[in-house]
């Protein structure tokens, strides 16, 4: 959640404050739409003609493909996405509620080339990888490969191999166009574009995908295919902070710095550890002993860096705050990660220190990832029954779990004077509760400060890596994911 030092409340940033664009169905094309395929209609709908015979019917109707061949049909056989928003269904109906979504340029294969008769102006559902079902309407998805509003989306399709998927920049005030002269752009779907806030205040941020010049001018072709002054944008520089994978070669406890390079220290003959010349650069982190010195008031740590110590209060010191992980299981710190479940199930959870900004990644009773996050800017407090549930810019305490997932998600703060804070296409959107979330942070590189608005900021790099490593799971190729009541979920453990 965006963290910055602004006059509005920032806890007022929600999912719910960033009402979806059109749900898939509606302005539905007619059966014959291109790359819709429609079953025939049940007997009770038929018209009431007279049926040829039998030995007529035989002689017109194409052979039955083999089972062979069919298979091979479904499995190269994909569903397009010619919108932002494409939801995968629980159920073959409108109205059923999503359980995934797929995005610009985005594509699933098909589970089966049957159609299912649609309802609600959708014409036919198919069936997808590895569950759920898509409206094939022609207009915001289709089964043709080669249609040329689907070929000139995928230009622009946001890269999710990468930590941050889009170009990122900071407004300093301006307008998105839906056209700009000299630029040829397709007639775009209805929907594509988020015609919600075309005026973009300064501080809040864009997202891009090319860069065009037209008219003696340089444009930004935003993530909603809309166009963005180029002299209106001031780019981020992308953080390059990432934790670290624990295993044999790197084990808790562990030391990072934050906010600075902080010196070493040498154990002296007699008297209190010596200042070196060296230092920890800011972010850096070194494994701890377990050691300390007391020395009057101060306190040492001693490090696994060559005999160096560090002084307590200029670490940030990541060690389970806990002795047995949720499910009762005292805490392991040494060995390797613990091998896959034969069941394919894993009790995964997260542990969350707020205040001194720390995360801990563990699978069971073992610790397989560390790093430094940022938290709320005016600290954690225990949630209300009612909300806002905690004070603005503030990290909920407590036990969570993830229940959706998105590969990036527009964060939107409401402002008294109607004109929002923006954050564009915030990667690796992870929702545990109310308005909450974990998700990188592309405006800041503050980590284990308290930064954000209350949700748990990560780096790009740190946010892909848990976001593919939580649960549940998002399917290949889907842009999002939320979780059903079978679903295992990834726990989150937040205290001060």
């Amino acid at each position: 959640m965006p963290g910055r030092s602004w006059s509005v409340a920032l806890g007022a940033l929600w999912l719910g404050c960033t009402p979806s664009r059109q749900d898939a169905g509606s302005r539905a094309d007619a059966a014959g739409s291109a790359g819709v395929a429609v079953a025939e209609p049940s007997p009770s709908a038929r018209s009431s003609a007279p049926e040829p015979p039998p030995e007529a019917l035989a002689a017109s109707a194409p052979a039955a493909p083999a089972p062979e061949v069919e298979a091979a049909r479904a499995r190269s056989a994909r569903v397009y996405s010619k919108g932002r928003e494409v939801w995968i269904r629980s159920a073959p109906r409108p109205k059923a509620q999503w359980i995934g979504m797929l995005s610009i340029g985005g594509s699933v294969r098909l589970k089966s080339v049957e159609p299912i008769r649609g309802a609600g102006g959708c014409p036919a559902f198919y069936a997808v990888e590895p569950r759920g079902y898509v409206c094939v309407d022609g207009e915001r998805a289709t089964l043709d490969t080669a249609d040329p509003v689907r070929q000139a989306l995928i230009p622009h399709a946001p890269r999710a191999d990468l930590p941050l998927p889009y170009r990122y920049g900071e407004s300093l005030g301006l307008k998105r166009l839906l056209r700009v002269d000299g630029i040829d752009a397709p007639a775009w779907p209805e929907g594509l574009h988020d015609l919600r806030h075309m005026q973009v205040r300064p501080r809040s941020s864009v997202a891009w995908t090319e860069e065009v010049e037209a008219g003696g001018a340089t444009w930004l072709w935003a993530s909603d295919l809309t166009f963005i002054p180029k002299d209106k944008v001031k780019p981020y520089e992308p953080a390059t902070f990432e934790g670290v994978y624990l295993g044999a070669e790197a084990r808790l406890p562990m030391a990072f710095f934050r906010r600075k390079a902080r010196p070493k220290y040498r154990l002296t003959e007699g008297g209190p550890p010596a200042k070196t010349d060296a230092v920890w650069e800011r972010l850096a982190r070194v494994g701890l002993t377990g050691r300390s010195k007391r020395v009057g008031k101060l306190t040492y740590l001693e490090t696994r860096d060559d005999g160096h110590w560090v002084l307590e209060r200029d670490a940030v010191v990541v060690q389970p705050r806990r002795a047995r992980n949720p499910w009762g299981h005292p805490i392991q710190l040494g060995g390797e990660p613990p091998s896959a479940p034969a069941d394919g199930r894993r009790n995964t959870w997260i542990e969350i220190a707020a205040l001194d900004g720390w995360l801990i990644a563990y699978e069971d009773d073992r610790p397989v990832f560390a790093t430094l996050i940022s938290a709320g800017r005016n600290g954690a407090e225990e949630p209300e029954k009612a909300e806002p549930f905690v004070p603005p810019s503030t990290t909920p305490l407590g036990q969570y779990s993830i229940g959706r997932k998105w590969v990036t998600k527009t964060l939107i703060t409401p402002h008294v004077d109607a004109d929002d804070w923006i954050e564009a296409e915030v990667p690796w959107s992870q929702h545990f509760f109310s308005k909450y979330l974990l998700h990188a942070a592309y405006w800041h590189d503050r980590w284990g400060e308290g930064q954000s608005g209350g949700c748990v900021n990560l780096s790009p790099a740190d946010a892909k890596w848990l976001f593919h490593w939580t649960e549940p799971a998002v399917p290949d190729e889907w842009y999002a994911v939320q979780a059903t009541r079978d679903d295992p979920s990834t726990r989150i453990v937040i205290h001060r």
